[in-house]
């Protein structure tokens, strides 16, 4: 129901001609309107949860003489200071939450008169029943929820519920009842609430209803009446009380120990699972410390202080979190355990507590096993990689000799041997150089991955050096190259700067005969990462052949037409997988390709 309620306000400060703020006791701000978010030149998600101290000073003097106007002054983000008058209204027993609503002296008035009627578009959608009265009880507005017959609701405007009552034969003591209610309100120039119970279509009904009257400088403008069908929520409510005994049953046959105790920690229920847990039968914990029973001594002394604290009105316990702690047996010693402590609220009034316990013995012993599989993967992998190194590196010596000598060959012996000797030995010249190209591209290959610092890189200034870079490329092929604005993302820039390289480069390189190349290269941004795209007019690629497209070495395309020895593709993928990212191609033979491919925010 909280939860409910919580998003009636919502939607109802929304619909306010005024710069209005939902805050809780703490003065944590839970929901702005958006007049309220122009006044401090903020967005929603920069105020959330913030204290509104930090742009109303004076909210505690506001708060403390609920109903009046206090005049002070507001700082937005900037902090430029204009003077204002506050309003504060709350709208929970108990003052747990409250509307503070501003009154800019320079041109709130005129604001109010112009915005009297609320945005009917709204109000007719909020999920509750809503009415606006002047001063006589009279309506102003009354939405499809109210009451759902049009003619019904555009007679309703201007008349009473006495009126309403005359009309549909009822008797008046709904309207003497409600116009009590409503001059409370009006009088004494705060909220009234009431619950409206009757039977209807063969089921019992109840409505939660409140009069919240608005005034300004004294100056009264209308009362806001509305309702909420919490039917549903009292049936559940019967539902557990009546079922008291079935509940008792399920937490007894929980898989969690669940253990009730009172406000001086005295343990009140002990289920099954408690004794397998902790060694304990239920006959030998009742009335016993529960922080002596189930935590270490090193552990249950801060738990019960930490506890007396929070009964004593102190805010130093924490309550709804699960914690991952330390259990005792009776016999067997300490083992690992997840525990959460609720505060709960009986039906006497009494607060009693209760804590949920799960023995996680298990699954530290399965976390152990993933940690040790991970190390051991990390070596693998540190050991796997320093071999490619090594052996590539180690290969480059005899592949320089083979090279060497077939060249002296030719030049030393070129004459005293026939064509068909000559090109056997520039076959082996160029296989040699081919396997060194391959080597070197295995060796950087190798040597990517996360070895630079993360820092923040700007994608536009990187394209710009990329280009430069190209530009004798760029210039052969009259290379058309289009970038959108791109943004700053965290990662390994020297990485990043060879991943649009490669992209790039190939998207000139791979392009039709006698058709200048186009480039487009922009990106777009999720919750959890960017998401950028280059596109060419380039040769294309066969749908056969889309999967093996980022394999090293894999070659798709003529040697003669298109130089090189797969590899910028492979880098590619091995750079956009040590950023969290994935990459992949939309492509057709010969309408060109799109390589997509996205960057963690969370590197």
């Amino acid at each position: 129901m909280k939860n409910i309620m919580l998003n009636i306000y919502h939607k109802l400060i929304d619909s306010f001609p005024l710069a209005s703020f939902f805050i809780d006791r703490e003065y944590s701000i839970l929901h702005v309107n958006s007049l309220g978010l122009v006044m401090l030149d903020v967005s929603l998600t920069e105020i959330k949860n913030q204290s509104i101290a930090i742009y109303y000073p004076e909210i505690s003097l506001c708060i403390k003489q609920e109903g009046e106007n206090i005049k002070t002054f507001f700082t937005d983000k900037k902090g430029r200071k204009n003077d204002v008058l506050l309003r504060y209204a709350s709208i929970d027993d108990g003052s747990l939450f409250g509307i503070l609503y501003i009154i800019e002296e320079s041109h709130s008035n005129q604001l109010i008169i112009e915005k009297q009627k609320f945005n009917e578009i709204i109000l007719d959608n909020i999920p509750a029943d809503i009415a606006v009265f002047d001063k006589n009880h009279n309506y102003l507005y009354v939405n499809p929820n109210g009451i759902r017959d049009v003619e019904t609701r555009k007679w309703m405007i201007g008349k009473s519920d006495f009126d309403y009552c005359e009309y549909k034969g009822l008797d008046n003591s709904l309207a003497q009842g409600r116009r009590d209610l409503f001059n409370q309100a009006f009088q004494t120039k705060q909220q009234v609430e009431w619950v409206d119970e009757y039977h209807r279509d063969g089921k019992d009904i109840c409505v939660m209803r409140r009069f919240y009257p608005v005034f300004i400088d004294d100056i009264f403008y209308y009362v806001i009446g509305y309702g909420i069908d919490v039917s549903e929520l009292k049936r559940i409510q019967n539902t557990v009380i009546s079922n008291e005994n079935r509940y008792k049953l399920i937490l007894k046959s929980s898989y969690d120990a669940i253990i009730k105790f009172d406000s001086e920690g005295k343990i009140t229920f002990w289920n099954p699972k408690a004794d397998l847990f902790f060694g304990w039968k239920s006959e030998e914990v009742i009335g016993e410390n529960i922080f002596d029973i189930i935590l270490p001594k090193r552990i249950g002394s801060i738990y019960y202080q930490h506890f007396k604290d929070f009964v004593n009105g102190n805010k130093s316990f924490l309550l709804d979190e699960i914690i991952e702690n330390i259990g005792i047996h009776k016999n067997n010693g300490e083992f690992p355990i997840d525990i959460s402590i609720l505060p709960l609220k009986e039906a006497n009034g009494i607060i009693t507590f209760c804590t949920f316990i799960r023995d996680i013995t298990s699954r530290k012993e399965k976390q152990e096993q993933v940690a040790l599989q991970n190390r051991t993967l990390k070596n693998q992998n540190s050991e796997l990689e320093q071999f490619t190194y090594i052996t590539s590196h180690d290969l480059q010596e005899p592949l320089l000799t083979l090279m060497s000598f077939s060249e002296l060959l030719l030049e030393e012996y070129s004459e005293g041997l026939n064509d068909e000797a000559k090109l056997y030995i520039e076959f082996i010249n160029k296989s040699a150089i081919r396997m060194r190209a391959l080597v070197t591209g295995l060796m950087e290959y190798a040597r990517i991955g996360k070895r630079d610092d993360v820092k923040e890189i700007d994608c536009n200034q990187v394209i710009s050096d990329v280009l430069t870079d190209l530009s004798v490329k760029i210039n052969e092929y009259k290379a058309e190259i289009k970038v959108e604005n791109l943004p700053k993302i965290r990662g390994y820039e020297t990485y990043i700067r060879l991943l649009f390289q490669n992209l790039i480069s190939n998207g000139i390189k791979f392009n039709k005969e006698n058709n200048k190349p186009k480039i487009k290269i922009k990106c777009s941004e999720t919750e959890n990462e960017w998401k950028f795209s280059v596109k060419d007019n380039g040769i294309g690629i066969d749908e056969k052949y889309i999967d093996q497209v980022f394999i090293i070495f894999k070659r798709l395309n003529n040697d003669s037409l298109y130089k090189g020895y797969g590899i910028g593709l492979a880098h590619c993928k091995k750079i956009v997988d040590i950023h969290n990212g994935e990459i992949s191609v939309k492509s057709k033979l010969g309408s060109g390709s799109t390589f997509s491919f996205t960057i963690s925010k969370k590197i």
